[in-house]
């Protein structure tokens, strides 16, 4: 499950029965011991909504991956046409700043399987088992032509209708638009440090 729809279901699920629970205390002539039991229902979902928003930090981002990085591994999951699964590549990443200093903390990222993208990261991937750091970077400007771009677009969105009933998209699914052709992996530049002063 992504992250999305977690989030999608824990916001749901809450507002569901903080609701509920309006309702019942409001409207309604219900004897005080089960708006009581309702209202201790409301306040034990707390703590469980914190476990679900703690869970999250193990699930990998759907967003955008950073534009500089150090790529510390990956996985490759392939398409499994028998199984319906439509195929992710997972980054663990480590974002460098404009001097090539980390910043921040690691985090898992996901891509939609491509088999440009899978050349690129098992050739990086090797890299590293072998004791080199490598460094990523994401540049749009080496995206496909727009002409073939439109045409990879309209091949997605092409697939998705005939993927679902009625040709709509799931809610809570994001379709991350990434062109493999963005992406250059290369030994890892040193930081800049600040030239010391005489």
């Amino acid at each position: 499950m992504s992250m999305t729809y977690v989030i999608l279901a824990l916001t749901a699920a809450y507002a569901l029965v903080a609701t509920l629970l309006a309702y019942l205390a409001l409207l309604t002539r219900t004897h005080w011991l089960f708006k009581l039991l309702a209202t201790v229902a409301t306040v034990a979902a707390i703590p469980l909504t914190f476990w679900g928003v703690g869970e999250l930090r193990g699930l990998p981002s759907d967003g955008e991956i950073p534009s500089s990085f150090r790529m510390l591994w990956a996985e490759v999951i392939e398409p499994n046409a028998i199984q319906g699964e439509k195929g992710h590549v997972y980054l663990w990443l480590q974002t460098l700043d404009s001097d090539n200093f980390p910043v921040g903390q690691p985090r898992a990222y996901q891509l939609p399987y491509s088999d440009d993208l899978q050349i690129k990261v098992s050739d990086a991937m090797g890299r590293i088992a072998e004791g080199e750091q490598i460094q990523g970077h994401v540049d749009p400007e080496k995206a496909l032509p727009e002409d073939t771009s439109e045409a990879l677009a309209q091949e997605i969105e092409a697939g998705l209708r005939a993927a679902r009933p009625g040709g709509s998209s799931s809610v809570g699914e994001r379709i991350l638009q990434f062109e493999p052709s963005m992406l250059t992996f290369d030994i890892e530049a040193a930081p800049v440090t600040p030239a010391k002063s005489q």
